[in-house]
């Protein structure tokens, strides 16, 4: 993929973390950061307010209100299509949200339909990023409607990628593995006298039409399918059922793993592509079928705490009845105060000023 015909576009404070790491990657990507706060933006390296940064006018933060998210973005419906119009010889859009939060959760829908109207030659690809189970009932609630926002303009994305936030400890490391994961897919292209795979090769298999995977291999694994077991393992994209695809790119360390006995792995049903390199053994797997089973983790997850909230017996208030003799103690309740004159008797029946 050309890194100059790339569009980066971040929806919402979460994404715009990885699409920072990605330009501090390579400075050759396109980069737009869309937020509803100034507040998110400023601890961005890459982010310019004069150049590349659009914050929604009047507004500071959605609230993880997805719904006031839309609202938002119909409302600037013409400025981002005026903005994305800058990037005319784009060939992929790759849009970045969380799903669990509001701005770019909400948004994420009319956002891939105003990239499809304006930038209509362009593939356009999306990293959605899922919550960890440890997240609390409106997070899952943000994820289960995100989920269905995207899946309803499914027809208008190329490529998919679901990132699993269980599968690390903290959000950090979760977004250096999105970033070095995602620049490596990006940068798969390789020339070798046993195979080549150039900038349109990847833009295939990076932008095939359905869920795509990317997978990195450690060295020194005893065979190709133990290296390829473990990649998986490791791998914080969310995992398909199954692991058939129509296009495989293998870019792999030159005198390392065999890259045929590796292709055997995977149901490949249009095109495999073939590289070495030096560096890493990187494998890239596009248009395999959406995965579902950490979707329906999560609404397990929202189904059981709806099941706990419903029996929960919450008590607001407490009348303790004390009995005493003591002739200070006051029974409010027996006490009737109708005048002015009977509160103020009231006070000073048992204050001294």
């Amino acid at each position: 993929m050309e890194k100059g015909k790339m569009l980066l576009v971040s929806l919402g404070q979460g994404a715009g973390n990885i699409v920072d790491g990605l330009l501090s990657k390579n400075p050759r990507y396109n980069g737009l950061f869309i937020n509803s706060s100034l507040f998110d933006i400023k601890p961005l390296k890459n982010a310019d307010i004069t150049k590349n940064v659009y914050v929604y006018p009047g507004e500071d933060g959605s609230g993880r209100d997805r719904n006031k998210s839309k609202e938002m973005i119909k409302d600037n419906i013409n400025s981002l299509a005026a903005l994305l119009s800058k990037y005319p010889l784009t060939e992929a859009v790759v849009v970045f949200t969380t799903m669990a939060g509001g701005t770019g959760s909400g948004a994420i829908k009319t956002f891939i339909q105003i990239a499809k109207k304006v930038l209509k030659n362009a593939k356009v690809n999306v990293v959605a990023i899922l919550p960890s189970l440890k997240e609390d009932e409106l997070a899952f609630k943000n994820t289960i409607d995100c989920w269905n926002d995207i899946n309803s303009v499914m027809d208008l994305i190329n490529d998919v990628k679901f990132v699993d936030n269980n599968k690390r400890n903290t959000y950090k490391e979760i977004n250096n593995e999105v970033i070095e994961s995602l620049d490596l897919a990006y940068n798969i292209i390789g020339i070798h006298a046993d195979g080549c795979i150039d900038n349109k090769d990847s833009l295939r298999i990076n932008t095939a039409e359905g869920s795509g995977l990317v997978l990195k291999l450690y060295d020194g694994l005893k065979d190709v399918k133990t290296a390829v077991d473990l990649a998986i393992k490791n791998s914080v994209f969310v995992q398909p059922d199954i692991y058939d695809c129509d296009y495989l790119g293998i870019n792999l360390k030159i005198d390392g793993y065999d890259p045929y006995q590796l292709s055997k792995l995977f149901e490949v049903y249009r095109s495999t592509y073939i590289t070495y390199n030096d560096k890493n053994n990187i494998v890239v797997l596009g248009g395999c079928e959406t995965p579902t089973e950490s979707i329906n983790l999560i609404k397990m997850a929202l189904d059981d705490k709806n099941k706990r909230k419903s029996t929960r017996n919450r008590k607001r208030s407490v009348i303790i009845d004390v009995n005493t003799d003591d002739e200070d103690n006051i029974n409010i309740e027996e006490m009737v105060v109708t005048t002015k004159s009977d509160l103020n008797n009231l006070f000073d029946n048992n204050y001294n000023f």
